[in-house]
């Protein structure tokens, strides 16, 4: 399910803090000002598995732009810094431990069943877009696309396909 909200609509996203996999401390209020993706997601998830290398693809292409925060759920330390490790995702996640504070701050956003789920926040901090399940390359950037340009910030340069 694909779910974008009218700036009018838009319901804030709470700020909250956790522990990233590679032990530093995360505050979401650190990244006021700028659009951020949020992706909820497990290591036991398959879809997880299967849309991770379209998120870190779009991660890549809007890396000066975009902030991706990953929420890990249910994984163990081990298991969550292995996925990451093996697909090489280039942007942090919180631990498990800290995934439920993290989940409420996106109030019915986010359904704690539902992994994975991907959310797009705006510059001030509100919930632009969500998807529900997994995402896809064309649906992810477009979605972050429609974020960053609402406020006139620059469309990254298309990348080549095929990676």
């Amino acid at each position: 399910m694909i779910q974008q909200y009218a700036v009018a609509e838009r319901a804030d996203l709470a700020d909250f803090e956790g522990a990233l996999l590679d032990g530093t401390e995360f505050s979401s209020a650190d990244l006021g000002g700028r659009v951020a993706v949020y992706n909820v997601w497990g290591s036991w998830c398959v879809p997880c598995r299967t849309e991770a290398p379209d998120l870190i693809k779009v991660a890549e292409e809007f890396a000066d732009d975009v902030s991706f925060v990953g929420i890990n759920v249910r994984d163990g330390l081990d298991a969550a810094q292995a996925f990451e490790r093996r697909l090489a995702v280039p942007y942090p996640s919180l631990r498990a431990e800290d995934s439920d504070r993290a989940l409420l701050a996106f109030g019915s956003s986010v359904a704690v069943a539902a992994v994975p789920t991907t959310v797009v926040v705006d510059r001030e901090g509100r919930i632009a877009a969500r998807v529900v399940g997994p995402t896809t390359y064309s649906t992810l950037k477009a979605l972050v696309d429609d974020v960053v340009t609402e406020a006139g910030g620059s469309r990254p340069r298309s990348a080549p396909r095929g990676g």
